[in-house]
Order: C-alpha cells, then sequence, then structure tokens
C-alpha cells in the first residue's frame, strides 16, 4: 500500500514539474500564425493597455487567469466615460482611484479575445514584463490572445520576441 502511494506522489510531482502549465497564447487571427507565448501561474493576472480612438484617453483591460476555466475580464479601468464603457454593471464593483475609473468583479469568462492593434500605444503586462505591442507585430494586426496550456518547454519554441531582438 505504501508502495502505491509513494508512486502516486511521485507522479503528481512529475507532472507539477514536467507537466502542462497554463500560457497566455498570442496570434495573428488572420493569418493564422502564432506571435507567441508567455507563461503564466494559475492563478497570474495580465493587462492591456492602449489610447481610447475617440477620447484619446488611456484605457486598461486586466484578465484573470483560472487553472481551469481559461480567462475572464477582471476589471477594466478608463480615465474618461466615452465608447466603449460598459453599460451594465450588475455585480461590479465601481471605483475610482488616482484619477482612473475602475470597474472590478466583472468575471466575464472569454475563450479568446481579439484586438486590432493599429497604433503603437498598445502594452501587455504579465508578470511584472511589459512588452510594447508595435515592437512585437506589425501594425494593422488582428491580435488574437488566449489561454491555453503547452508542455513547460513551449516557453523556449514560442517565446515571445520583439522585432530586431536575438532572443
Amino acid at each position: 500500500m505504501k508502495k502505491w502511494i509513494f508512486r502516486l506522489l511521485i507522479l503528481l510531482v512529475g507532472l507539477a514539474v514536467l507537466g502542462p502549465q497554463p500560457f497566455l497564447l498570442l496570434n495573428d487571427f488572420h493569418q493564422h500564425k502564432t506571435i507567441g507565448a508567455v507563461p503564466l501561474g494559475m492563478t497570474d493576472r495580465f493587462e492591456i493597455e492602449w489610447l481610447h480612438s475617440v477620447e484619446l484617453t488611456p484605457w486598461r483591460e486586466t484578465y484573470s487567469v483560472h487553472w481551469l476555466r481559461g480567462m475572464e475580464l477582471a476589471e477594466t479601468s478608463f480615465r474618461s466615460f466615452g465608447a466603449g464603457v460598459p453599460a451594465e454593471l450588475e455585480d461590479a464593483e465601481v471605483t475610482v482611484q488616482d484619477g482612473w475609473i475602475k470597474v472590478s468583479g466583472l468575471h466575464d469568462r472569454r475563450e479568446s479575445i481579439l484586438y486590432l492593434v493599429t497604433r503603437d500605444d498598445y502594452l501587455l503586462r504579465v508578470s511584472g514584463r511589459q512588452w510594447k505591442l508595435s515592437d512585437v507585430l506589425p501594425l494593422g494586426t488582428s491580435l488574437e490572445l488566449s489561454v491555453r496550456w503547452f508542455p513547460w518547454w513551449y516557453r523556449f519554441v514560442h517565446k515571445l520576441e520583439t522585432k530586431g531582438s536575438d532572443g
């Protein structure tokens, strides 16, 4: 009986160390091409920030990663009201912090997110790292973000690179 428990423990540790883990996958939606992947923890958050095309004020969306459910829009923050501001805030909490209007508690599950990156002001933040998306992909790209599970070594094969970097 004890050998069975030991073998199960070794299997679980092996899967945790060598098994699949979540990645934020960046794809070119129209070309069906992988741009890169960023390793995530099972409960990480990531943000996309850009200037609103009409209001010309910063806008930020924060997504939570859930190891079983993929990802969900957790909160959105903006500097001024205008086009695209959530209209139905039934269970959400609205606060103002440092000039940002923050709508949190959204829990809006998403399979993927699509952004048309047309200007050089789009930023991606993941686990303390930041990428200017115009340094990663050509302007005009329909960027699809999703959370997918891959083996731990996937980070080396599809590392998110900036233009002109050597790795």
